[in-house]
């Protein structure tokens, strides 16, 4: 297999990618990455064809991928999928199969920006080649696989105009244009060839409608006044770097011209190969790059001069490249380019582009109602689901999307604003009229046949329609109706003598089309309601008839209703008669039932006394037992009593002991506490001593050095110069001395700190004791 790079999309169908899979020249090394029931699907029928298929649930790493030839995709979601596609960028022989999903380039439609002379022929040729139909101007809404320019037919739309003046403009602050959530293919260039290509174009006749301005101007003058033209076309600076912030939307793929020109423009054929893949993964299209980069330079193009890029190397002058460093550096470099001559051709920023996600807003404002035309003949009309509504504004403030649909129904309605204009102006009937005309016009001109201009004079009869049973003829500046059940019709008669002969308006005239529509509406009106009388005339006799008929059934079936209810009668008496003897039956029946039921309630009160006499016997006996466990119970709680006061009077016993002990164990330990206050005072008064001890010390030691100190002052006084050792050895004395005196009042604080938190604790000790 020749190395290459293609992606094919089909159906989320097991069926359609066995077929991509069969297309395949040679059986190579596949990787499935997906799961679900789509993707075991594909696996079984792989391992059924002997297919060396490898499966991934995720996707896996750049460097695992780069060894498969073939990979699939099973991934349904839109924004998923375009995730996955990225990841493929940096392989330079793959074949991707993926699924169709809502991003796919024939669910979307393309928009297209570019920069005047940066290429824009590029961006078309690209667009059609990957299979976009050039649209350009776009509708009120735009069909997918379609490319738009963002406003009216020109694709050089500078960013301020159409996100800041035209939001001033258009209703809802334009959020719901399509081009917002649409992919953008945006074509920009290096700016200073951007100039060259300028100054050899403007000035050519028709080509501007400005050329006149540059008109005796050599190239060098055409360049000096394009790179600061302060009254008709701005600098370089203000042309170019109006178009920037397209760069920035997520929706937007930058395309550059020295990448798309390839080798036969003076780029790298491995740069328009990259942008080319990239575009195919972000936009979800189907192709092969090589092929397309062969479909894209075209040199038949009108705007074409010669497509190279760097020209503006050698045909800036020294001056004009420092002025343009100078006033334009940073714009160039905001683009990814360079002012150095022997910089790279291509701008730096183009694989941060390829790998950018194409990412497109997920609101969506279809379902929202907004009015694009307030008070059009005493209605808004509002965008609304895919189509145009007018609503009355009589109908007051209205929320188009609570009505229902048979609400909705009622309302003129329109795929564009322009025919609901038509419709709301001239009427459903003529606009269907008139456009189903138009396209009969249309269509025999595409046939190469003259086509009808019914609304111009004809010396010639011509019958360019059909209405309510009339042919429609247009002859010499009049409109004629021909009644088509009254045969051929030689109009070289008078008209006058026509109409005579065919009254009842078989024949009609008028000298405009819509007068003579109302005519015919009248006269069809006039025969639709005689038809419907007869109509309703005979079906009015089919229902009397059906009635009379409908008597003398009833009539037979009453009599056949008479004898049977007399026969009913009959039968009924002999019933009766029946009912009434089993009645007396079984009245006798019921006084023998009484008579037994007497005797067995005999019987049953004379067992119910036996069973009572029992009961109260045994109630008696319960008693007496009851009252014998009531003196039993007397007599274990008063032994029960005595027991607990034994115990009663042991427990006082104990607990008075205990207190005696407790107070014993107290007095003892009072004692103790007098003791070891007593043995705390003495240590106390010890270290109260050692501290006098400790300041007497150092009273000792501040003397000695005072001694110390006149003995040395005195010496230093006789000697007079003085000698240096004896001054070094006064120093180090002092320093020892001073040493010694922090040492003592260190330690004096040390035991001074420690009587004073072993007194606290012995406090505390005393009061827990207490």
């Amino acid at each position: 297999m020749i190395a290459e790079q293609r992606i094919k999309f089909v159906s989320p169908q097991v069926q359609a990618y066995c077929e991509a899979l069969s297309s395949l020249p040679a059986a190579e090394p596949a990787l499935l990455i997906g799961t679900g029931a789509l993707a075991d699907a594909i696996a079984a029928w792989a391992l059924a064809a002997a297919m060396p298929l490898h499966v991934q649930a995720v996707l896996p790493e750049a460097g695992q991928l780069a060894n498969y030839r073939v990979i699939i995709f099973t991934e349904q979601d839109g924004e998923g999928l375009a995730q996955m596609l990225l990841a493929c960028l940096d392989l330079n022989d793959v074949r991707i199969i993926a699924p169709i999903t809502a991003r796919h380039f024939s669910r979307m439609p393309l928009f297209v920006v570019s920069i005047p002379k940066a290429g824009t022929h590029l961006v078309y040729e690209l667009a059609q080649a990957l299979g976009y139909a050039p649209g350009v101007e776009m509708p009120d809404f735009p069909r997918p696989q379609t490319w738009y320019c963002v406003e009216y037919s020109n694709s050089h739309t500078v960013a301020k105009d159409f996100f800041v003046d035209t939001v001033r403009r258009a209703p809802f602050g334009n959020r719901h244009h399509p081009a917002v959530r649409s992919p953008v293919l945006f074509a920009y260039r290096h700016p200073l060839d951007i100039l060259v290509s300028e100054a050899n174009y403007y000035h050519r006749d028709g080509k501007t409608a400005f050329s006149g301005y540059f008109h005796g101007l050599d190239f060098q003058q055409r360049v000096n006044r394009l790179m600061d033209d302060e009254w008709l076309l701005g600098s370089l600076r203000s042309r170019v770097g109006g178009f920037l912030p397209w760069l920035e939307l997520p929706n937007v793929i930058p395309t550059s011209f020295e990448e798309l020109v390839g080798e036969a423009g003076g780029g790298s054929q491995r740069a328009q190969h990259r942008l080319i893949w990239s575009v195919l993964l972000k936009l979800q299209v189907d192709g092969c790059v090589a092929e397309l980069a062969g479909k894209v330079f075209n040199k038949e193009s009108a705007t074409f001069r010669e497509g190279k890029i760097g020209a503006w190397r050698t045909q800036l002058t020294p001056p004009q490249l420092a002025q343009l460093q100078a006033g334009c550096a940073d714009v160039i470099a905001a683009f990814g380019y360079s002012t150095e001559r022997n910089a790279p051709l291509l701008p730096d920023q183009i694989v941060q582009y390829a790998r950018r996600p194409l990412r497109l807003p997920s609101v969506d404002f279809e379902s929202m109602p907004l009015t694009e035309v307030p008070g059009f003949m005493g209605c808004n009309l509002v965008r609304y689901a895919g189509r145009f509504f007018a609503l009355p504004l009589s109908a007051g403030p209205l929320a188009l999307e609570s009505l229902t649909d048979a609400q909705r129904g009622r309302l003129p309605v329109a795929d564009s604003l322009d025919e609901l204009k038509a419709i709301l102006l001239i009427g459903h009937k003529a606009y269907k009229r008139q456009y189903l005309s138009l396209h009969a016009a249309g269509e025999a001109l595409a046939d190469g046949a003259e086509p009808l201009a019914f609304w111009k004079d004809s010396a010639v009869p011509h019958v360019f329609g059909y209405y309510q049973g009339y042919n429609l003829v247009a002859w010499e500046g009049r409109y004629l109706a021909l009644r088509q059940a009254i045969g051929p019709v030689d109009l070289s008669r008078d008209l006058a003598v026509l109409m005579a002969a065919h009254p009842g308006g078989d024949i009609l005239a008028a000298s405009d089309l819509d007068e003579l529509i109302m005519h015919l509406d009248g006269v069809s009106a006039a025969m639709r309601v005689g038809i419907e009388a007869a109509q309703r005339e005979g079906v009015l006799s089919e229902r009397l008839r059906g009635l009379e008929a409908d008597a003398a059934t009833m009539q037979q079936e009453h009599a056949r209703m008479q004898a049977e209810s007399a026969q009913r009668e009959s039968i009924l008496g002999e019933q009766l008669q029946a009912l009434e003897a089993r009645t007396r039956a079984m009245q006798q029946e019921h006084a023998q039932a009484q008579v037994r039921q007497q005797v067995e309630s005999a019987q049953r009160e004379a067992t119910f006394g036996e069973r009572l006499q029992a009961l109260e016997d045994r109630a008696r006996a319960m008693q007496q037992e009851h009252a014998q466990a009531q003196v039993r119970q007397q007599v274990e709680s008063a032994q029960r009593e005595a027991m607990f006061g034994e115990r009663l009077q042991a427990l006082e016993d104990r607990a008075r002991a205990i207190q005696e002990e407790h107070v014993q164990t107290q007095a003892r330990q009072m004692a103790e506490s007098a003791q070891r206050e007593a043995m705390f005072g003495e240590r106390l008064r010890s270290l109260e001593t050692a501290a006098v001890i400790l300041q007497q010390e150092q009273a000792r030691v501040q003397t000695e050095f005072a001694q110390r100190e006149a003995l040395i002052k005195g010496g230093l006084e006789a000697l007079e110069a003085g000698d240096m050792a004896m001054q070094h050895a006064h120093a180090r004395m002092h320093a020892e001395s001073v040493q010694r005196q922090a040492a003592l009042s260190e330690r004096l604080d040390a035991l001074e700190s420690l009587a004073i938190v072993r007194l606290g604790r012995l406090i505390k000790r005393l009061f827990r004791r207490g």
